[in-house]
C-alpha cells in the first residue's frame, strides 16, 4: 500500500535468481507502471518490438479483449503472444520469460467490474510448465491487485523500515483478509512472509524502530504473518540497473559496487523462500527435519 518500497526490484531480482538455480520462472508486470517490464527490457526494444507489434501483447490484453465488430466473434490471440523470453540457458527450456504491462492497463482500474478472475483463467491453462511465476503488483488496493491474489497461491510483503511503510502494511493485510473471506473458489493465499526492503547498511534507531513496530503490529494481527530473516538492503547498483534494463545479477561495467553483496541477500531471500514453501506444502516432512 505504498510506492517506493522495493516491490519490483525485489519481484524482478528474485525472479532471476530463481531463474539462476535452474527454474523455470515467469515474471508478469501487473502494474500500468511497467517497472518490472523496463527492468528486464530496453526501452527502444519494449517499443519497437512489444508495443507496435500487433501480433504481441501484454498483459492489458488478458483483462481487455478485442471488442466485436458487427457481432462476430472477437479473434482469439495466440498464447504464445504474450510470453517475451528475456534469458535462457542454452540448450535447455529453462528460461525466465515475462509477461509485459503497458500504460493502458490504466483502463482496467475504469472499468473493472468482473475482471477479477481473468489473469487466473490465462494462467491455469497457458503457464503450466513454470516452476515458479511472479507477480509483480501495483502499490495500491484495486481490480489489479485482486487479480493477483486470485491466481496466487503465495504472498510475499516488502516493507521498508520506513514511517509510512509500516502504516501501509495493516492496510495490506486487511485487504487480503478480506478477498479471502470472499473467495468464491476453494482456492487459499498464504503469506510467506514480510521481507524488510531498501535497509540501511547501518542501522540508524529510526531504522530499528520501524523493524519494531512493524514486529509489534504483526504481533497483533489474528493472521499469522511471519518476518523473513533475510533482508534487501540499499544498494546504489540497483539504480544501476535501471539503466542497463537487467537485473542486478547481470549487471556489467563500471559502478557495480554491492553486486556481491546485493547477489548474497537476494540468494539468502531465495533459499528462504524455497524453504517457506515447501514446509507449507508438506508441514510433515518439515516438521520431521526439526526434529
Amino acid at each position: 500500500m505504498k510506492g517506493g518500497v522495493g516491490k519490483t526490484t525485489l519481484c524482478v531480482n528474485l525472479a532471476m535468481e530463481m531463474f539462476l538455480q535452474k527454474k523455470r520462472v515467469l515474471l508478469i508486470d501487473n502494474d500500468p507502471q511497467f517497472n518490472a517490464t523496463s527492468g528486464l527490457l530496453k526501452p527502444l526494444f519494449y517499443i519497437n518490438d512489444v508495443l507496435k507489434k500487433k501480433d504481441i501483447h501484454t498483459i492489458y490484453h488478458i483483462y481487455e479483449r478485442e471488442p466485436r465488430i458487427l457481432g462476430k466473434k472477437a479473434p482469439q490471440l495466440s498464447p504464445k503472444s504474450f510470453f517475451r523470453q528475456t534469458w535462457h540457458f542454452t540448450g535447455s527450456p529453462i528460461s525466465l520469460d515475462l509477461i509485459c504491462s503497458q500504460i493502458e492497463l490504466y483502463d482496467t482500474l475504469r472499468n473493472p467490474s468482473q475482471k477479477e478472475y481473468l489473469l487466473d483463467k490465462f494462467l491455469s491453462a497457458h503457464a503450466k510448465d513454470y516452476d515458479y511465476v511472479f507477480i509483480d503488483c501495483p502499490p495500491t488496493p484495486s481490480v489489479l491487485t485482486l487479480s493477483a491474489f486470485a491466481a496466487s497461491d503465495f504472498v510475499i510483503i516488502p516493507v521498508a523500515p520506513d514511517y509510512y511503510a509500516t502504516l501501509g502494511l495493516p492496510q495490506f493485510l486487511g485487504t487480503l483478509e478480506d478477498f479471502k473471506e470472499e473467495l468464491v473458489d476453494t482456492h487459499d493465499i498464504r503469506i510467506l512472509g514480510v521481507v524488510f526492503t531498501n535497509v540501511p547498511r547501518s542501522e540508524t534507531p529510526e531504522t530499528l524502530r520501524a523493524i519494531e513496530r512493524v514486529t509489534s503490529a504483526l504481533a497483533e494481527r489474528t493472521m499469522k504473518v511471519p518476518i523473513f530473516e533475510s533482508r534487501m538492503s540499499h544498494f546504489k547498483v540497483y539504480g544501476k540497473t535501471l539503466w542497463q534494463a537487467v537485473p542486478v545479477q547481470q549487471i556489467r561495467g563500471r559502478g557495480t559496487r554491492g553486486k556481491s553483496e546485493a547477489r548474497r541477500e537476494l540468494g539468502a531471500i531465495c533459499s528462504e523462500t524455497l524453504k517457506r514453501i515447501a514446509e507449507i506444502r508438506n508441514p510433515a516432512s518439515a516438521t520431521n527435519e526439526n526434529v
